[in-house]
């Protein structure tokens, strides 16, 4: 048992690179804030912002907490509901504008050419290996590791989980694989 629960009330504030917004870093394979190739946040946003140009990087996202965000990719419009997963080319043009109110998301970022690592949603009821990170969704989760029952507030996380069965009891997470 060598997971590590990260509560989201723990994270520090990051700037974005464009100054529009902040992130709250959940973990990465090596040193912000360029040593990496791949990294998870989280972010929220309360006003339609523009994303910061990663070229180079692929990028996932997932609405955790809200009605939605309205991604206009590169000039076309992809609805992004709560706990779907967006995927795009971090070099892309990308403005977000929200549906109905502020929210709180996740972000995957993996430098193009690195192994691959995604995003994957999960619902009560699943049994889910081979996970790096997960974190919960609107609402918590309520989750097995072991036998040792875990509750997560939106957004708390378990990292570090190796080769540990997750057992998904109550909630929506998503997992990175």
């Amino acid at each position: 048992m060598a997971y590590i629960i990260q509560r989201a009330t723990s994270r520090d504030a990051v700037p974005w690179r464009n100054g529009r917004g902040v992130q709250y870093e959940v973990c990465a394979d090596g040193p912000l804030p360029d040593g990496w190739s791949w990294r998870l946040s989280t972010a929220d946003l309360s006003v339609d912002v523009p994303f910061s140009d990663f070229s180079g990087v692929d990028r996932e996202f997932c609405v955790a907490v809200g009605n939605g965000v309205d991604l206009m990719i590169d000039g076309m419009s992809t609805r992004c509901g709560p706990g779907s997963i967006t995927r795009f080319d971090g070099g892309s043009v990308v403005h977000a504008s929200l549906i109905d109110g502020p929210t709180k998301d996740i972000n995957l970022m993996v430098r193009q050419g690195s192994p691959a690592k995604h995003l994957s949603s999960h619902v009560a009821g699943d049994r889910i290996t081979g996970v790096v990170a997960l974190l919960a969704l609107a609402g918590g989760a309520r989750l097995s590791i072991d036998n040792h029952i875990i509750e997560l507030e939106p957004l708390d996380g378990v990292l570090d989980l190796g080769t540990e069965v997750i057992d998904l009891a109550q909630g929506l997470i998503v997992a990175l694989q």
